[in-house]
């Protein structure tokens, strides 16, 4: 059995080395610009080599005027401090310029890598996942490298090469002033190591927090309406202010830590100027010390008060970055969906049967929702799923999408597994007209052309005219450049769901799936929405997951689902006969 010291020591080498592989994984992020920031860390050299160079100019000034009284030196000297200062200063705006660059490269190329891998997540990932909490990762948590990645690393190179520099310059001037510096400036890097750590942890913390925050504040402002409709304001602002104070209680523990280090790299800068003043100034005083040799040490020590000051932020920035770095690593090491099988096929060429056998499923361990389904959805024909809520009709859409994999059972389309189709096939061959249609924030042509990307402005007419789109179209003063809104808000719930089956027609689906897309409107709206959804079905293997039963009644067959299985399949009139499961609803409608 382990003792609880040694688990200690096993835990923190464990953390020690998850905290060396992200910074690892960070640094792998600037890889591709390298060359770049390769001439930028050498621009910063040489800069650095300048500023080096200040207090030996300043000892040999001082010294060469104390021998020969030639005061015109001090002039000269003046004038080739002046020039370094320019050529410094050129220098270090290229290297910005060139760093920025970078950095900007490296955060555009972070967020595309970010959400490519996002959209090839499983949809089991969205389902415990908020989209605003994502939002923010992309946002903030990219944000924190820009600089970290690109610009803070060639400084903090350049500062620690400097500070090296420095000190040898340092000793080169006097020895035993260096004494001082070095262990003044060995503490205050103790204390930066160690602080720094807590300071990674809290900056996730904060993350975390911010995230689940906008998260909340996202989904609040996407169901606005439902927010007002409840009169609801006031308490998402209390919900809203309860994750606020929370992120805002570890963003001043994180300020404090951060001041608090900023604070010691200053006080031990301090400190380190009045030990060399009061020793150089006593040395010259008794003749120990030459003045050329402590004004030479103080310009040395002004040059490493600039590392000092800033390697405080630039440490802090940097953990900041491996806090925000392991919460981007968390999403890329999330497994995308499984690739295809090596045997899996295009979509097959038949009449689109789909044979359904033996399904089990559970989203949560523990709480099956079907049982052992069989189903079989002829080619070409109307297949109505009914039931109770929770009986598990929508279900069986998403398994047909394989947006889960089933723990039993199996689904065929023409004789071919679900599982030897290819994703990609699959998908473009199944269609979707949702209850709650799904429009982005677009024109109307823009959003019928999601359907077949390559889809001509002649063909989006067609789907038009046959969705009875282009009945409310012509109304509009742009057409079919009026923009939508978010969610196609500037439309109504009948025009939002023919621009849907617009779409769908222009996709040209083998297999359409129906959720009950007449549930909400009114009668006008159902009629035209019908018409459409008559052509849309002509044909095509068609699965409706019915939420009214007066819109199923022509279907050529009709399954009754009931906890997780089809307890009765039929036509209308042939379930009405059998006094059963269907019967029993439609009397409780």
């Amino acid at each position: 059995m382990r003792s609880p010291q040694s688990s200690g020591t096993e835990d923190e080498d464990l953390k020690r080395k998850v905290d060396r592989q992200a910074v690892a994984r960070l640094l792998r992020l600037a890889l591709p610009f390298r060359k770049l920031l390769m001439v930028a860390g050498v621009l910063a050299l040489l800069g650095n080599g300048i500023q080096l160079a200040v207090p030996l100019l300043i000892q040999s000034g001082v010294a060469t005027v104390q021998k020969t009284g030639d005061v015109t030196a001090i002039d000269r000297q003046a004038a080739a401090l002046i020039g370094l200062v320019l050529l410094g200063s050129v220098l270090g705006y290229i290297q910005f310029l060139l760093a920025a660059y970078a950095g900007n490269r490296v955060t555009n190329d972070l967020r595309q890598r970010l959400f490519g891998h996002l959209q090839r997540l499983p949809v089991a990932y969205f389902d415990r996942t908020r989209s605003g909490e994502l939002t923010s990762l992309l946002s903030n948590d990219v944000s924190q490298l820009q600089t970290a990645l690109t610009d803070d690393l060639v400084r903090l190179v350049g500062n620690v090469v400097l500070l090296t520099g420095g000190m040898f310059v340092a000793v080169y001037i006097d020895w035993r002033l260096t004494i001082i510096v070095v262990g003044l400036l060995g503490l205050v890097i103790g204390f930066f190591v160690i602080f720094g750590r807590a300071l990674r942890k809290l900056t996730r913390e904060v993350l975390d927090r911010l995230a689940e925050t906008m998260g909340a504040m996202t989904e609040a402002i996407a169901n606005i309406r439902l927010v007002k409709a409840f009169s609801r304001e006031a308490w998402e602002d209390e919900r809203a202010s309860q994750r606020l104070s929370e992120q805002l209680r570890l963003a001043q523990r994180s300020a404090k830590w951060e001041g608090m280090m900023g604070a010691v790299g200053g006080a031990g800068f301090t400190v380190m100027l009045i030990g060399v003043a009061w020793y150089g100034g006593r040395g010259v005083l008794t003749g120990a010390v030459k003045l050329s040799d402590i004004l030479a040490f103080l310009a040395a020590i002004f040059v490493i008060s600039g590392p000092m000051a800033s390697l405080a932020s630039l440490y802090t920035r940097l953990q900041r970055a491996v806090g925000a770095a392991e919460r981007l690593f968390a999403i890329l090491d999330e497994p995308s969906e499984p690739a295809d099988r090596s045997d899996a096929q295009p979509f097959p060429d038949g009449a689109g049967e789909v044979r359904i056998s033996g399904l089990e499923f559970q989203y949560v361990e523990g709480a099956p929702v079907l049982r052992g389904l069989d189903l079989t959805l002829e080619a070409g024909k109307v297949t109505a799923l009914v039931g109770p809520s929770g009986s598990g009709k929508t279900t069986v859409a998403s398994l047909l999408y394989r947006f889960y994999e089933p723990q039993q059972g199996q689904i065929e389309i023409d004789g071919v597994l679900l599982d030897r189709i290819e994703r990609h096939s699959l998908r473009e061959a199944i269609g979707i007209v949702p209850q709650d249609t799904v429009l982005f924030n677009g024109t109307i042509r823009e959003n019928l052309r999601y359907g077949r990307l390559d889809a001509t402005d002649g063909e989006i007419g067609i789907a038009a005219r046959e969705a009875n789109v282009e009945e409310f179209v012509r109304g509009l003063p742009d057409g079919y450049e009026t923009m939508l809104g978010e969610r196609g808000v500037n439309l109504s719930g009948g025009q939002r769901q023919r621009v849907a089956i617009a779409r769908a027609l222009l996709k040209n689906p083998r297999i359409l799936i129906l959720d009950e897309a007449t549930s909400a409107l009114d009668t006008q709206g159902e009629r035209l929405v019908q018409e459409a959804l008559e052509r849309l079905m002509r044909g095509r293997t068609t699965l409706v997951i019915a939420h009214r039963l007066s819109t199923i009644r022509e279907a050529d067959k009709i399954a009754v689902m009931r906890d997780g299985k089809v307890a009765e399949e039929g036509s209308h009139e042939n379930l009405l006969t059998q006094e059963g499961a269907y019967a029993a609803l439609v009397r409780g409608a």
